[in-house]
């Protein structure tokens, strides 16, 4: 059947082509879109809240309240997901698609008033602004820098770089070297809280967590916190003690360190709790190690050679290859790592 009106194409609608049906069709908009894009990291804002992600769909979602037609049967929608933001001339520029029972057929070219302007966002502006909420200060238990606060912040620095995709307020301030140590700022205080539970869970270390007093925000006190972490960095060999018995240091854990008492070469696991209660102290120094070669072994015992003088000696304990001893008092005392 042709069109009743054109009589050149196939009807489609009321015994129109979809040509002559638009044409009766008049589409307008109402008011206008007010939309703002943060230049630094494509963020938006449509009315009065910041969001994150294409904008195209809530942009649409906005633009087809504002759309009608002059025919309350038909309903008209931006086809598909092509707007074009025009900021000099003021304008949203969209195809639209007709709709009316059950049939869609295109409506031309169409466009909305617009006022587009490029502000920074919140978060943009905190970043600049060096704001933060929190404070990780790494260190080391006797407060010289270790290589190991380097590998820490590799990996929270990672972690950081996820947070930061799904959370743009979770963000890093600034990393800054200290005396000792290293001071990082950020953006959320519970990232604070996060990554210094990731470092006691992983590194044998104390956390003491405090918090100041920095002002006022929306009406309410506003705290910055400090998470002072403290990373065990003494060596295999280094002596500690309590008040009643003195131990080896043989093994770091992320829980424990493992001791040898030398009176009896038992050894044993001091928990970090129990470590950070202040009732141990620890040497300044490490024990002198030696390389042994094992020559024999018998009834628990081994006759063990030393590599650089050839003297021979006998240790405690069923070894066989080579060894690593501790020079406690002029005994040697096998490191079973």
């Amino acid at each position: 059947m042709k069109c009743i009106v054109c009589d050149s194409r196939e009807a489609v609608i009321h015994g129109q082509c979809e040509s002559c049906f638009s044409g009766h069709i008049q589409v307008t908009t109402s008011g206008s879109v007010d939309v703002t894009i943060c230049p630094k990291c494509n963020a938006f804002k449509i009315g009065n809240s910041w969001s994150r992600g294409k904008l195209e769909k809530p942009l649409i979602k906005k633009i087809n309240g504002n759309l009608a037609t002059n025919n309350p049967n038909v309903s008209a929608h931006v086809f598909g997901n092509t707007v074009e933001l025009k900021r000099i001339e003021g304008k949203i520029e969209f195809p639209v698609e007709l709709e009316t029972e059950g049939h869609k057929i295109r409506g031309g070219e169409h466009d909305i008033p617009a006022k587009i302007l490029l502000n920074s966002c919140p978060t943009c502006n905190k970043i600049t602004g060096s704001y933060y909420e929190a404070i990780i200060q790494l260190r080391t238990l006797t407060a010289e820098y270790s290589p190991v606060l380097s590998t820490i912040l590799d990996e929270i620095s990672g972690m950081l770089d996820n947070m930061h995709k799904s959370d743009n307020e979770s963000f890093v301030s600034k990393i800054e070297p200290v005396k000792g140590g290293i001071d990082i700022y950020l953006g959320k205080k519970n990232d604070g809280i996060k990554l210094s539970k990731y470092i006691h869970d992983h590194y044998f270390s104390d956390t003491t967590r405090t918090k100041k007093l920095a002002g006022r925000r929306e009406g309410e006190d506003f705290y910055r916190h400090t998470f002072l972490v403290r990373v065990f960095n003494l060596e295999p060999g280094t002596l500690i003690w309590t008040k009643e018995k003195t131990y080896i240091l043989e093994k770091v854990k992320a829980n424990a360190l493992t001791v040898i008492d030398p009176n009896n070469e038992r050894r044993h696991d001091i928990l970090q709790n129990d470590f950070n209660s202040g009732a141990y102290s620890f040497s300044e120094e490490t024990l002198e190690t030696k390389n042994f070669i094992v020559v024999s072994t018998e009834n628990s015992e081994s006759m063990v050679m030393d590599q650089d003088n050839f003297q021979v000696l006998t240790v405690k304990g069923s070894y066989n290859g080579e060894v690593k001893a501790f020079n406690y008092n002029g005994k040697y005392i096998v490191s079973t790592l």
